[in-house]
C-alpha cells in the first residue's frame, strides 16, 4: 500500500525498505493505494497526582500503552481517508488525582489506552487512589492508596503503578511504564517510574523509550526516572513527561502537579 500523513521518512528494517509516517498531532492518514500497513501506537502519558498537605506527595503518572511493538500489528487498509487521533497527555490538576492520558487511535480500526493518573493524599487525610490505564499511575501518600493497574494483552504493553507509603509523611509510588512496573515507595524515597519500551527497532535510529512512568514524589528523595521517564521531586513544581507517552513525575506537598506527554502514531509500508 501507499499513504501520506504526518511527516515521512525512509527507513530499512531487517533489510526491507519502508516509508515511515510519524504523526504527533491529530491528522488524517490518506491511503492512496490499498495494501498492508504496519501500525505502532503510543497512548498519552498520565498526569501526576497533587497533594494538598505539606508533607505528603503525589504519585507518578502511568505511561501510555505501546501497541504493535512486541507483536507486529499489520492491517489491510483500502484506499480511503482515516482520522488519526494522537492521545494528549493527561492534564495537570489543581489537586487530587492526576488525569489519565488519552487514547491514540486510527479511526475505528485500532486504539491504545493512555496511562493512568497518579494518586495523592488530601489535607483531610483521605487518599485519592491512582487510576488504572494502559499503565497504572503511582499510589498516593498512604498505604491504602495502591498503584493503579496496567494491562498487558495481545500487542499492548502496560504495567502496574507502585504503591504509596503507610506513613503520610513519606512518599508516593511511581507510575507504571510500558517496559516495567512502577516502584513502590521505600521509606522517605518515592517509588521509581517504570521503564518505557524501546521502540528503536521498529522506527530505526537511536534508542528511544516510549510510554515510561513518572517517578513518585518523596519526602527526602524523589523517585528515580525509568528509561525514557522523568524523576519525582521533593519540592517545587513536578516534572512533566517528555518522551512520547511518558507519565509525569510526582512532587512533595502542595506544589504544582505536571502533565503527561502526548503519544504518537506510526505507520510504515514497504517502499
Amino acid at each position: 500500500g501507499t499513504a501520506t500523513g504526518g511527516s515521512s521518512s525512509s527507513i530499512t528494517v531487517g533489510g526491507i525498505n519502508y516509508t515511515l509516517l510519524t504523526m504527533t498531532t491529530d491528522t488524517n492518514l490518506v491511503v492512496s493505494k490499498s495494501g498492508l500497513f504496519d501500525l505502532l501506537l503510543v497512548g498519552g502519558g498520565g498526569a501526576s497526582g497533587r497533594s494538598s498537605a505539606a508533607n505528603t506527595s503525589g504519585g507518578g503518572g502511568g505511561g501510555g500503552g505501546v501497541m504493535g511493538l512486541t507483536t507486529t500489528f499489520t492491517v489491510y487498509l483500502p484506499a480511503a481517508t482515516y482520522a488519526v487521533d494522537v492521545g494528549a497527555g493527561g492534564a495537570a490538576t489543581s489537586g487530587g488525582l492526576g488525569q489519565n492520558g488519552l487514547n491514540s487511535a486510527i479511526a475505528s480500526i485500532v486504539s491504545v489506552a493512555g496511562g493512568g493518573g497518579g494518586g495523592s493524599l488530601c489535607s483531610s487525610g483521605s487518599t485519592v487512589t491512582a487510576s488504572s490505564g494502559a499503565s497504572g499511575g503511582g499510589g498516593g501518600g498512604d498505604g491504602s492508596a495502591a498503584g493503579g493497574g496496567g494491562v498487558s494483552c495481545q500487542s499492548i504493553a502496560g504495567n502496574n503503578g507502585g504503591s504509596g507509603s503507610t506513613n503520610t509523611n513519606n512518599g508516593c509510588g511511581g507510575g507504571g511504564g510500558a517496559g516495567g512496573a512502577g516502584g513502590s515507595v521505600v521509606s522517605t524515597t518515592g517509588g521509581a517510574g517504570g521503564n518505557g519500551a524501546d521502540i528503536s527497532s521498529w522506527i530505526t535510529g537511536a534508542t528511544y523509550y516510549a510510554g515510561a512512568g513518572g517517578g513518585g514524589g518523596g519526602l527526602v528523595t524523589g523517585g528515580a526516572a525509568g528509561n525514557g521517564g522523568v524523576a519525582g521531586k521533593i519540592s517545587g513544581a513536578a516534572n512533566a513527561g517528555v518522551n512520547y507517552g511518558a507519565g509525569a513525575g510526582g512532587t512533595l506537598g502542595n506544589s504544582a502537579a505536571a502533565a503527561g506527554a502526548a503519544g504518537v502514531v506510526y505507520v510504515r509500508f514497504k517502499s
